[in-house]
């Protein structure tokens, strides 16, 4: 099984470096581009399943990558980007300042503490863990998934034995296309190719 992980093109709140999840922001036009050059990328490929988040920057990447061709995108929840609460749509910097308790808790018990309104990293990595050992029961030979850099980087996590904190080990850009085999009832991370030429 091939695994085709790709993180949405680049939003205005990316280029702001603001911290969001459930804010529904769109692509912008250097995340039009990135889509595009994954498109060249994957054109060869047949996908027995294509899976996104509910978030428009996620299905609008997955459309501009699969244009022309006739899939049924599966929208599925839990491979939505971490829910970030009050926290949503600002910078770390506005967070120190507006929330200085809240975001110092965060930052000493980042796998436990939930900004308010939010969810905490237990919660969000449970669900992708759901939702990638569902992934991993399919007979299939190639599936996309058009996700976010959090979901992307938990699934490396639970790729290296379920270490959580493999996943600051990790970066991951807009447009980035992870593949991911399992074969023979191994797991394993293959090629990372990053969207710019």
């Amino acid at each position: 099984m091939n695994i085709f992980l790709l993180r949405h093109g680049e939003t205005e709140h990316n280029m702001k470096k603001l911290y969001y999840g459930k804010l529904d922001a769109l692509l912008n036009e250097q995340g039009i581009k990135q889509a595009e050059i994954v498109k060249e990328r994957l054109k060869n490929i047949r996908f027995n399943a294509v899976y996104t988040s509910e978030m428009k920057r996620a299905v609008d990447t997955a459309k501009i990558v699969l244009k022309d061709k006739k899939y049924k995108i599966i929208k599925d929840s839990r491979i939505n980007e971490m829910d970030l609460g009050i926290f949503e749509g600002k910078s770390y910097k506005e967070i120190e300042k507006l929330y200085p308790e809240e975001w110092k808790n965060w930052c000493e018990n980042w796998k436990e503490f939930a900004p308010p309104k939010g969810e905490s990293f237990i919660q969000f990595y449970g669900r992708i863990k759901s939702f990638f050992e569902d992934i991993l029961k399919l007979k299939e030979e190639n599936i996309l998934i058009v996700t976010h850099g959090g979901v992307i980087k938990n699934i490396y996590s639970y790729i290296m034995e379920e270490n959580l904190d493999m996943f600051w080990k990790f970066g991951t850009k807009n447009g980035d296309l992870a593949i991911v085999k399992y074969e023979y009832g191994n797991l394993y991370l293959d090629s990372i190719v990053h969207a710019e030429k």
